[in-house]
């Protein structure tokens, strides 16, 4: 998600060197992708799991008259 948002860094005028990233980027943007590949799937989970129980409860009273 906040990989979406984040600019690039690169040269626009002649005579100016693309930026480096830090040493210690590759391990950070894996440590904070895993973080947030884990609270996406969480609250996929939990929207869908809400979903589900709204559609059973909407079955149940259907069908429960």
């Amino acid at each position: 998600m906040t990989r979406l948002l984040e600019t690039p860094q690169c040269s626009t005028g002649p005579g100016l060197e693309p930026a480096t990233p830090p040493a210690e980027a590759p391990d950070r943007h894996s440590s904070h992708a895993a973080l947030e590949s884990a609270v996406l799937r969480g609250f996929v989970y939990g929207v869908s799991g809400l979903v589900w129980l709204g559609v059973m409860a909407l079955f149940i009273h259907h069908f429960g008259r």
